[in-house]
């Protein structure tokens, strides 16, 4: 138990402020990082014979999810991306408008190197891996939430770190209904794509 958890305090807490303090440093290894955090949960997954390998790939009942996926999207993305009209134009479809090739290869690029390996740590991962000591599938959703908008501090800014907790907060509720990383995936690729699309995304990189 005691392992486990100075397991999860060194990876979720320690490495994300280590690398907040050092950040003028690593401002250009942010995505490597995770990569690699993403490479190295996913091969403890793959190494501890209880973790059930099926969650990485399959998309049973999908349609169903996507529905209620938009159904949250819809009305939610239409209500923030006024907020950001109103509240600050000068953000609002700012890529699109002005670096339209910054903005299509962000897109392309965001799912497969920020995405992923993100849901393979925050949500299969810890899922799995912290069952024993959070035995509670909701404490397990409450911690990792806290835990994903936490490691935005690297961004430095609150509003990278509020949007990341109620998108954790999401994600972490689809993966306990769905067992299924793709579906997951796809919901935050989503609401990332979105955010970069209607200027939000200013806040998600890091600070020159």
């Amino acid at each position: 138990m005691a392992k486990l958890w100075s397991e999860l305090i060194l990876l979720f807490v320690a490495v994300p402020f280590a690398v907040l303090y050092w950040i003028k440093h690593f401002a250009d290894y942010l995505m490597p990082i995770l990569g690699i955090m993403g490479l190295c949960c996913l091969a403890i997954l793959l190494a501890d014979k209880q973790f059930k390998r099926i969650k990485l790939w399959h998309w049973d009942d999908y349609k169903i999810h996507l529905k209620s996926t938009l159904r949250l999207f819809l009305p939610w993305a239409s209500l923030l991306a006024l907020v950001v009209y109103f509240l600050k134009p000068e953000l609002f479809l700012h890529w699109p408008m002005n670096q339209p090739w910054m903005w299509v290869a962000t897109l392309l690029i965001y799912p497969i190197v920020s995405v992923i390996p993100q849901e393979i740590i925050f949500r299969t991962f810890f899922f799995h891996r912290y069952k024993r000591i959070l035995p509670s599938k909701y404490a397990r959703w409450a911690l990792s939430t806290f835990l994903f908008g936490l490691a935005h501090l690297v961004y430095g800014n609150w509003v990278a770190v509020v949007v990341s907790w109620i998108g954790g907060a999401i994600f972490g509720y689809r993966y306990m209904h769905t067992n299924s990383t793709p579906v997951v995936v796809i919901e935050h690729a989503i609401w990332g794509s979105f955010l970069f699309t209607i200027g939000l995304g200013s806040y998600l990189v890091v600070a020159a």
